[in-house]
């Protein structure tokens, strides 16, 4: 926990993103702050703290107050590539629909900036989009309606080249669609279902079969993450 948030109070909401420094490979929290005053006022976000392994130790960082906004107050809804977390966000400006986005915090200069998403994305609401790694960059899932149990997959072939999504998937399997938990190197997706929520299967987008991996659990607790080795010495 930051030394700076008091412990008597009820905590504001708050982000978290996990990463490695792009050069000295140190792991390093990032803890994104949102003040309820600040939120009233449109400025974003309130306080950016970094927990970097090495030194073991807590820093503020200066932030800029932007119009974006991450969606979603989960640490599991980010995506670590190219030395920066990327999340699901929204332009606050946007009064006639939402204006979602892409904002990436990046480890090695320590700021954020964004990227833009397809218009067909754009035009979503971003509680309905989820981001994650796809090799070397990313991919957003647009979701249908919960009674649909479908998925669209968006792919950025170029790492940071807005011009270059495609829609790559459809996932629609026989079945209710839970979630989508990640994706393989041949390009098979890894999956959840409704009706049989304890295993975890993998998804053929071109023969459109269902296999079962072996893993068992519950959906929720189903999650796939970038590794980034670190010859850092991790302290007690």
């Amino acid at each position: 926990m930051p030394p700076s948030l008091p412990e008597t109070k009820p905590l504001p909401p708050f982000v978290l993103g996990f990463g490695a420094h792009p050069t000295t490979q140190e792991y390093i929290l990032v803890f994104v702050v949102y003040e309820k005053a600040d939120l009233e006022l449109g400025k974003f976000p309130s306080n950016v703290e970094l927990y970097t392994q090495g030194p073991g130790s807590w820093r503020s960082i200066a932030t800029v107050g932007h119009p974006h906004r991450i969606a979603h107050f989960n640490c599991l809804e980010q995506a670590f590539v190219n030395g920066a977390i990327h999340w699901i966000a929204f332009d606050q400006r946007v009064v006639n629909g939402p204006s979602s986005l892409i904002m990436l915090f990046n480890m090695g200069s320590q700021a954020f900036s964004v990227i833009m998403m397809p218009a067909d994305l754009a035009s979503q609401s971003p509680l309905c989009l989820t981001i994650m790694s796809y090799g070397e960059s990313v991919a957003v899932l647009s979701y249908g309606q919960p009674e649909e149990g479908s998925c669209c997959i968006w792919v950025m072939k170029e790492y940071g080249v807005a011009e270059s999504w495609a829609k790559l998937y459809n996932v629609n399997p026989q079945g209710m669609l839970y979630q989508i938990v990640g994706f393989r190197k041949n390009g098979e997706v890894l999956l959840s279902m409704s009706d049989n929520h304890k295993l975890l299967l993998c998804y053929d987008c071109e023969t459109k079969t269902l296999t079962n991996t072996g893993y068992t659990g519950s959906s929720d607790s189903f999650t796939a993450v970038t590794f980034k080795e670190s010859l850092v010495l991790v302290k007690p």
